[in-house]
């Protein structure tokens, strides 16, 4: 199924955005959040995300990098046109179909 971002805006908290998506027809909303760490000298800028997105998307890695990277920009302040596709949603049951055998000879 298609899946897009239609909507990202941010919440009155520091740090944090909403998040709304479309999965074929059916809307998700999710709270993402950056956290800046610092490691010596360097700071790292980390967005994490709450769990049911993880969880919704757990065999669809390539949406999440791509919702990511879209949070990401939007945090940088980057243009971005919504709503944006991200991926074609696919269950674990088709995820098995497409799945090719791994076949190895073990020598001895």
């Amino acid at each position: 199924m298609k899946t897009q971002v239609s909507k990202i805006q941010f919440l009155h908290k520091n740090n944090f955005v909403d998040v709304w998506m479309l999965i074929g027809n059916t809307q998700f909303h999710f709270t993402f959040s950056l956290k800046v760490d610092q490691i010596t000298n360097a700071h790292l800028q980390i967005i994490t995300h709450q769990k049911s997105f993880g969880k919704i998307f757990r065999f669809n890695q390539h949406i999440v990098d791509e919702v990511m990277n879209l949070v990401w920009m939007f945090y940088q302040g980057a243009s971005i046109k919504l709503p944006a596709t991200v991926g074609d949603f696919g269950t674990p049951e088709h995820a098995r179909k497409i799945q090719k055998l791994f076949e190895f000879e073990i020598e001895v």
